[in-house]
């Protein structure tokens, strides 16, 4: 059967009970006759177009048909039921008094509240295709006497019904998330999955944003090998073995207590440093001092070799892998918010430029619209000149307040007033600082990422 505009039609008339969930988010709706080649597979944009992200009701059918010969006209009669012939036969009967019930589809109009019945789509079963669409649909019941010219048509009965419509028309698919982290360059792998696992924790961001799943990906750099010949470390070592002779060797191969001022963790109560100070009785505190001069030497040396990464930002070899890790996070449909600490944030842009050059080249392939980006980014604490999102950067950032004393290259302004704490001398650090539960800076990193989420 076929509406007015000649649609094609397919109705399910069982009804959706009990549904109180409401629709997932649409990441992207096309029409068949849509002249765009915009498809899932190629967009590597969320569509800005808030049509291209909803349903739109175009199987919507009224009947409003009153002829007097044929009261049914348009209305899609459906026979249900008859009067038999006899007891013992299901044939309708053809006497004056043999009825027939019919039933008539009045009007159909998309439910904005209902379900919809969901199917996995292949290339990433987190997003899944609708497959039917939920309506709301008026149906009347009457009674008529084919047989009896002079019979009145009965009303039986007048009700609404939800079936679900497999619409040959419109394609929906459902939102999905990724949120990448870009670490800084004193994290190991082990540091940075650490920080990743904060932010899946429910208190933060968790699994799903309004509805739609997210997952969470390491976008790792290991700057130093490149930049400073993979002498980071060494460098920051050399300046406690230096230390060290100035008390004799006493602390030469102790490399928990070089551990400790590496990470900000010496000023710790409980910490190896504190625990040796409390035990050294000593009228002048010479110990204590000591360690400061150490941790202020560690600020400056890994101060200086910041400077050195910032002079050299990531070549494109360096972010092939993590522009790869984003085209391919676009081929599943995924809609990414990209978060970066410190030298993180020289990674961050770089990739960023190259998957928003990427996904023009692509998009322009196929005519889309080039516009638009299926990406947004996050800077904490950011060690780099530009931007490509909101960041958040404390005032008692030491490391990034140093790095433009060096040389005065120009970093983004502190937008966060933080005193320094116990935990990190530096100021610095992204879990011990920045997402510290018990400091403001975390709810205020939280917002931006989510408002990105909202902005895709």
């Amino acid at each position: 059967m076929k509406a007015k505009d000649g649609l094609t039609l397919l109705l399910f008339v069982g009804c959706v009970g009990g549904a109180v969930a409401q629709p997932k988010p649409y990441q992207l709706c096309k029409q068949a006759e849509m002249s765009s080649a915009r498809s899932i597979d190629t967009n590597y944009r969320y569509p800005p177009k808030k049509a291209e992200r909803t349903a739109t009701d175009l199987l919507r059918f009224e009947c409003t048909s009153n002829e007097p010969f044929d009261p049914f006209k348009g209305c899609f009669p459906a026979w249900i039921a008859c009067k038999p012939l006899n007891a013992t036969t299901d044939q309708c009967g053809e006497s004056r008094d043999s009825w027939h019930d019919i039933k008539l589809l009045r009007s159909r109009r998309l439910d904005p509240q209902g379900l919809p019945l969901y199917a996995p789509w292949p290339p990433n079963p987190a997003v899944e295709q609708v497959v039917a669409f939920p309506y709301i649909s008026h149906v009347d019941t009457h009674r008529i006497w084919p047989h009896d010219l002079e019979a009145v048509n009965q009303l039986l009965e007048s009700k609404e019904e939800r079936p679900l419509i497999r619409s040959p028309i419109t394609t929906c698919h459902t939102m999905a998330h990724l949120v990448g982290f870009f670490n800084g360059v004193w994290n190991t792998r082990e540091e940075a999955e650490r920080s990743l696992q904060v932010m899946k924790q429910q208190n933060f961001l968790g699994s799903e944003w309004r509805g739609a799943p997210i997952r969470y990906e390491l976008f790792y750099n290991q700057s130093c090998k490149r930049s400073a010949g993979d002498s980071c470390l060494q460098d920051v070592a050399e300046v406690f073995r230096q230390r060290s002779a100035e008390i004799d060797g006493l602390l030469g191969r102790r490399w928990e207590y070089f551990w400790e001022q590496v990470s900000g963790q010496h000023a710790q109560a409980g910490s190896f440093t504190q625990r040796l100070v409390a035990r050294v009785v000593r009228a002048d505190n010479a110990l204590a001092h000591w360690f400061d001069a150490l941790g202020n030497a560690v600020l400056a040396k890994i101060t200086a070799l910041s400077t050195v990464l910032a002079q050299n930002p990531p070549t494109a070899q360096d972010t092939a892998g993590h522009t790869a890790q984003l085209i391919a996070a676009g081929q599943r449909a995924e809609r990414a918010v990209l978060m970066a600490h410190s030298q993180g944030n020289l990674f961050v842009n770089a990739a960023y430029d190259a998957y928003l050059a990427h996904s023009r080249q692509a998009g322009a392939a196929v005519g889309e619209d080039t516009g638009y980006v299926a990406a947004q980014v996050v800077h904490i604490a950011p060690a780099s000149p530009t931007l490509r999102g909101p960041h958040v950067l404390a005032s008692s950032d030491l490391v990034i307040n140093g790095l433009r004393r060096v040389d005065g290259t120009y970093l983004p302004v502190s937008n966060a007033n933080l005193a320094v704490n116990g935990k990190d001398p530096s100021g610095h650090k992204l879990l011990d600082t920045y997402l510290d539960e018990a400091r403001p800076l975390r709810a205020q990193i939280r917002q931006l990422i989510t408002s990105a989420l909202d902005a895709l």
